[in-house]
């Protein structure tokens, strides 16, 4: 399950996504997102039974992530 904004016409992420739909949308697994969430890098909440990953701290803390480095010499 994901929460939409109302249609703008662009193409937007969700702005909550639920923990079972992380992997596609974020290319995590569900047990690290609740890592994340235990180390206080993300926020959740809950709505009704679903844990949904608020979409802007996920991103807050994706653009946290230091840039990968080079591995060629």
């Amino acid at each position: 399950m994901t929460v939409q904004p109302e249609n703008t016409g662009s193409s937007t992420l969700p702005l909550m996504v639920c923990v079972s739909d992380a992997p596609k949308v974020f290319g995590m697994s569900r047990s690290h997102a609740y890592r994340l969430e235990k180390q206080g890098l993300i926020e959740m909440v809950k709505m009704g039974r679903a844990t949904m990953i608020k979409t802007e701290s996920m991103l807050s803390y994706i653009n946290s992530l230091p840039p990968a480095k080079s591995s060629n010499p």
